[in-house]
């Protein structure tokens, strides 16, 4: 699951997101109980076409989407073309989405996104079940590009689209989908309230059961949740049991973790070799999960000695990514990497994988962090967290690390501010002096800290006339000033960061800023005052740092 913008590639544009529809309210375009029933046959108006058999063939190939990708993609070709004849745009659509799926499903995501589209397109606006799978579907694109956040704000539109004709198959994936997203962005307990949420809708279906308790289980491992896991371990079995349904390679893949998690070497072993055995048969196919399960396997072949077995694991995994990539699963391969490279006794290489590891993690890391806030709104936009929407709303303009207001709060503020004429306006664009060797020399955590406090100085120098601090990303921050004396106000506020004492988080190191001001001007937008702060905080860094160009 890869971010082009870190790989190098381009994000394909994707549709558009749409308001979400709470359960309850109207869809556009929706059949509306009291109303003229759209298919009834009306005197002078030719008959329409009897789609039974169509509509059938459309919920089949749903189904069969997610074991046999290639296949369904086939048919769906086949079904749009009949449909299209018949003028069925509705089930055109479906058609389509099934397509843009099993693309999805096979890592061929610049076409999901192409069809998903035109689909978007054809029958906008897309109504009922189309919607759910439509905004689930753009949640799996942005997940495998590796954007957890914007994949979890299309899925709470899938699950704002929810009514009464969903299938409850389809709703017991989006809650799935949206738990397991909540867990990677950081909240394990909210994460379990969703999988309880999705457990409760796929029960009696042993195949959804069944993945819902695996994704359960799985988000105890990563948590180091042993117990929790172990138990969850024989719930699966319990469940495949009671079922009649074997554990499929996902489910034994995490049974292999948890076992090796728990010191189970031979165990752990016999599973993840069982996991890459039935692959071919798991009823939920994604493109990046073979590599996964051949880690595992590498991971087992380490723990019991079996070194150059180890390795030759490591490579098939290594070919498994496409060329694209999955960051996570590619980090891991690194880690393992040098753990295999130094019980070969190869330190030099050992340490130059796990350079290039930290170095891809903490930027994975620096991504979550900054996901923080966003995950709450898009949990604000639900139904289920209306109770805490005020918390989530003001959460969503914080910066998690710094608890300075963000860059989504001075865009809504800075429009408010700019409506009243009257009202002066200086911003102060700061940049914190050479703040990568301060990461690099004494550590992130160091560099955290030291942003903590900046921000800490930040909010006590800002007036309370309305002024605010902000962080803009990295080390860039922001000051809004309402007060005639921003200009000596900067200055002081540069001093007291030369000057503050920094050595019981940079001994040896001091720490300094750099500034650019401007002053609002008839006519302005907040986009002209932040870059002519830009401009001016360029000024100030290229002529030496730690000053002030207004």
């Amino acid at each position: 699951m890869d971010q082009a913008r870190r790989s190098g590639t381009t994000v394909p544009a994707l549709p558009s997101r749409r308001h979400p529809i709470r359960p309850g309210e109207a869809i556009p375009g929706a059949p509306n109980p009291g109303a003229p029933n759209p298919g009834a046959p009306n005197p002078g108006e030719p008959a329409q076409p009897d789609l039974r058999a169509e509509l059938a063939e459309l919920a089949e190939l749903n189904d069969l989407v997610s074991s046999e990708p290639t296949q369904a993609r086939t048919r769906a070709a086949e079904l749009e073309q009949r449909a299209h004849t018949l003028g069925a745009r509705d089930i055109v659509a479906g058609a389509l989405l099934v397509r843009a799926e099993s693309h999805q499903r096979t890592g061929e995501l610049t076409t999901a996104v192409a069809l998903i589209s035109r689909a978007t397109d054809l029958a906008a606006p897309l109504t009922g079940e189309h919607l759910v799978r439509a905004c689930l579907l753009t949640g799996f694109v942005y997940n495998d590009l590796g954007d957890e956040a914007t994949s979890l704000q299309h899925v709470m539109d899938a699950i704002g689209a929810f009514t009464d004709d969903v299938p409850p198959r389809l709703r017991a994936r989006v809650l799935n989908k949206a738990a397991d997203l909540v867990s990677d962005l950081g909240s394990w307990s909210d994460a379990m309230l969703w999988y309880s949420r999705a457990e409760e809708v796929a029960r009696g279906d042993a195949r959804l059961h069944l993945m819902v308790a695996n994704n359960r289980a799985y988000n105890a491992l990563l948590n180091g949740k042993t117990d929790d896991a172990l138990a969850s371990v024989k719930i699966l079995h319990d469940l495949s049991a009671r079922y009649g349904h074997p554990l499929d390679a996902a489910s034994l893949d995490t049974v292999a973790r948890i076992h090796l998690m728990a010191g189970d070497l031979p165990r752990a072993a016999e599973v993840a070799l069982q996991a890459v055995a039935v692959l071919g048969t798991m009823p939920f196919k994604s493109a990046d999960v073979r590599p996964y399960y051949l880690l595992t396997v590498a991971v087992t072949q380490r723990a019991q000695g079996h070194l150059r077995r180890a390795a030759d694991t490591l490579a098939q995994a290594r070919r498994a990514c496409i060329e694209e990539g999955y960051t996570r699963v590619k980090n891991e391969i690194l880690r393992e990497q040098a753990e295999l490279s130094a019980a070969l006794g190869d330190h030099r290489a050992a340490f130059e994988l796990l350079s290039a590891y930290v170095e891809a993690d903490q930027q994975l890391r620096s991504s979550q962090r900054e996901a923080q806030a966003q995950i709450r709104q898009a949990l604000y936009e639900t139904q289920t967290a209306r109770e805490e929407a005020a918390r989530y709303r003001e959460e969503a303009r914080r910066d998690p690390l710094t608890g300075l207001r963000n860059r989504l709060y001075v865009t809504e503020r800075l429009s408010e501010l700019l409506h009243d004429d009257d009202t002066e306006i200086t911003l102060a664009l700061l940049d914190l002096d050479h703040f990568k060797s301060v990461n690099d020399r004494f550590s992130h955590e160091a560099g955290d800290r030291v942003l903590q406090q900046i921000a800490r100085m930040l909010e006590a120098a800002a007036p309370d006339d309305g002024s605010f601090a902000a962080r803009f990303g990295g080390e860039e921050l922001l000051l809004v000033l309402l007060t005639h004396q921003a200009a000596p106000l900067v200055e002081e506020l540069r001093l007291a960061v030369e000057q503050h004492d920094w050595n019981d988080i940079t001994p040896g190191r001091g720490i300094t800023l750099s500034a650019g001001l401007t002053t609002r001007r008839p006519g302005d937008t907040a986009d002209d005052l932040l870059a002519r702060a830009d401009r001016q905080l360029y000024i100030a860094k290229s002529r030496g740092r730690n000053r002030i160009s207004a």
